[in-house]
């Protein structure tokens, strides 16, 4: 499989790349671009939640404690005191750091439900959520998500890809684990995520305008004449 450096860099670089795109079309602002770029390097390294490396694990969850942090600072600034508020952020950020981090390295296997597109969607779904939560409009939180599942993705392609010996023209062992629908090995987990990702499905922002976006060819028009200033 890629390893995190390669995992990192490519993922930073075809987002960057895609945020570039929908940057020149109008449909992002600087900023937007910039934090769509953000979550599609973010997502580049997202399915090592459940690797036993603890360099990834630290980066990843580190993450994780900051924005649940972001997320209980907007969810109580308006209705507690702010001393109460920073006391919260303190227990949610311990709580995900060693707590949940704790759980994912005990009870999850590397290359087992999160290796997969449905835990895609599921992270696709929850960051479509948390943005609009955070104020985002509904375009612009799945422009988010879009970027977090296309880095995602890259994630898996890569370890596929690297689990062909191209030398000897031969599979390795890992070949076919790191893309896949959904955990074959595990069809009960598999079941319990199918069911989230449904009842996320129905929590996401609207994405009419999204995908009218996506499918408008005029998006694309800059990739031949470039930026329309």
């Amino acid at each position: 499989m890629a390893n995190f450096k390669t995992h990192l860099q490519v993922a930073s670089i075809s987002s960057g790349l895609a945020s570039t795109l929908f940057y020149s079309s109008g449909h992002l602002l600087a900023e937007e671009a910039f934090l769509c770029w953000i979550m599609g390097t973010f997502g580049g390294l997202l399915p090592d939640i459940d690797s036993d490396n603890s360099h990834s694990l630290g980066i990843l969850f580190g993450a994780f404690s900051v924005t649940a942090c972001g997320f209980t600072a907007v969810a109580w600034i308006d209705a507690w005191p702010l001393i109460w508020v920073w006391a919260a952020c303190t227990m949610v950020f311990i709580a995900v750091q060693f707590g949940v981090r704790y759980v994912f390295a005990r009870f999850t296997r590397h290359r087992g439900i999160f290796h997969s597109l449905l835990a895609c969607l599921l992270f696709m779904f929850i960051t479509a959520i948390g943005a609009a939560f955070l104020g985002a409009g509904g375009t612009m939180s799945w422009f988010l998500a879009l970027f977090l599942g296309f880095g995602y993705c890259i994630h898996l392609l890569l370890d596929e890809i690297f689990a062909v010996d191209f030398m000897n023209v031969a599979m390795k062992r890992s070949f076919g684990s790191a893309f896949k629908l959904f955990d074959y090995r595990n069809i009960t987990t598999s079941g319990i995520m199918a069911v989230a990702v449904i009842a996320l499905y129905f929590l996401t922002p609207s994405y009419a305008e999204f995908v009218a976006i996506l499918f408008d060819k005029d998006t694309y028009a800059g990739l031949a004449t470039g930026m329309d200033w």
